[in-house]
């Protein structure tokens, strides 16, 4: 019976306090719709590599043409021709354009004599040909790509990695066109054959999942739902504090030290109680996610095919939240000391833990660090069922240290307050 008072006393102070309400039901709304708008052309960002790119073809021939031939096939890259360097330069310099590409004159000269020089030697090498002996020259051909210093290393990367794939691409079809042309030599009768390397590997991207093959990716809403969620759940430590410590400066606490029996039925009431109410945060934001976010222009939030799983998942983070919250309301003695070190404190958890930022874009010490964040437990096993699609026993790991955390959060917070009574 103590336990059912203290969960009705609670949900009376609750009612009664609009600003109560608001923080925690409005706000967190309002939160997650917030940052999830702003970050969703970061996670694009990071996502969708699109670059406008300038095009200098000094060499007017074949490899220059190849070149543009092959980003016309490539989506995330759009190549515009200019003839001037300097101005070029210019709008590289400004930052009106990220990158431009400078190729030089006479390259396609330049491959076609380092692809003879290649042939030359092996067949000389081989035996097959006595057109050479001698030390093997090759003369570089140094294409020039300009960045912006403020665009990212991935944009380098990807740019780089594209212009030398073609080349080479390029470099491969001519050594074959010219290994056919001196091992068909004086044998007009053998005919060449023209061989298109670029169908001989194809790569497919896929997003490994056993069960989901809807191609599920992290994006604004993926992350910031479950994240902000949490950091909601775990803020329940504003009201949980301010009414326990409020109690205790009015005398409401003294008065039911002196009723006979243990004190366990009122923090474990006040521990129930708000227990629950975390998880009506968590199905509000859910609700978000699924029906408010594609209204705003954004996806939205998927959440699998393991709603057992997320419901056990929220369950474990409501109890870690809530008995985080139980120990800031016992241990301190007055509001200010409470809801600083707990807000400061959740802040902190929930930056180390992933929630402003993906964990993977952190340095790797934060990324060591955030394993020892409730939230990290949490947002991870979050992003296993969502995304993954996992069962419930691949997050169970991380189920079990949330569960643990709270259970000891609120055994400690026993001790204290028996502590005091006793006192």
């Amino acid at each position: 019976m103590k336990i059912l008072a203290t969960i009705y006393k609670e949900f009376l102070l609750l009612v009664r306090d609009p600003g109560g309400m608001a923080l925690l039901f409005l706000m967190p709304l309002a939160l997650v719709i917030v940052m999830a708008l702003i970050q969703d052309a970061p996670f694009r960002d990071y996502q969708e590599i699109k670059l406008d790119v300038l095009f200098v073809n000094q060499d007017k021939d074949s490899l220059g043409i190849k070149i543009k031939e092959s980003f016309k096939a490539t989506p995330n890259i759009n190549l515009i021709e200019r003839n001037d360097t300097n101005v070029v330069r210019s709008l590289v310099n400004t930052g009106r354009f990220k990158a431009a590409i400078i190729l030089p004159p006479h390259a396609s000269q330049t491959l076609r004599q380092n692809s003879d020089e290649l042939i030359n030697q092996v067949l000389s090498n081989t035996g097959l040909s006595d057109k050479r002996s001698g030390a093997l020259k090759i003369e570089k051909i140094r294409i020039r790509i300009l960045f912006d210093p403020v665009i990212k290393a991935n944009y380098k990367q990807v740019l780089s990695g594209a212009i030398e794939k073609m080349v080479t691409g390029v470099q491969a079809e001519w050594i074959i066109d010219e290994l056919q042309n001196q091992l068909s030599e004086n044998k007009p009768k053998i005919k060449k054959v023209k061989l298109d390397l670029s169908g001989l590997i194809e790569i497919q991207q896929n997003n490994e999942s056993e069960k989901n093959t809807a191609g599920l990716e992290l994006n604004s809403v993926q992350h910031n739902v479950p994240a902000w969620s949490m950091f909601a759940m775990f803020f329940i430590l504003f009201p949980l504090a301010g009414n326990y410590i409020k109690e205790r400066e009015e005398g409401s606490l003294l008065r039911l030290r002196l009723i006979s029996g243990t004190q366990l039925p009122v923090v474990s009431g006040k521990f129930i109680f708000y227990w629950g109410i975390c998880l009506v945060q968590f199905v509000l934001m859910m609700m978000v996610g699924i029906y408010i976010m594609p209204l705003l222009g954004l996806k939205s939030l998927t959440y699998g095919n393991n709603v057992g799983g997320i419901i056990l998942t929220a369950v474990s983070v409501a109890i870690a939240a809530t008995g985080f919250g139980t120990l800031v309301a016992v241990y301190f003695k007055t509001p200010q000391q409470a809801l600083s070190f707990g807000s400061i404190s959740v802040v902190i958890l929930s930056a180390i833990g992933g929630v402003w930022v993906p964990v993977y874009v952190m340095p790797g010490i934060l990324q060591h660090i955030s394993n020892f964040s409730p939230l990290n437990w949490g947002l991870e096993s979050f992003n296993d069922l969502f995304l993954r699609d996992a069962g419930t026993q691949l997050v169970l790991p991380n189920l079990t240290k949330l569960i643990v955390f709270g259970a000891t959060t609120l055994t400690i917070s026993i001790f204290i307050n028996k502590s005091r009574t006793v006192s």
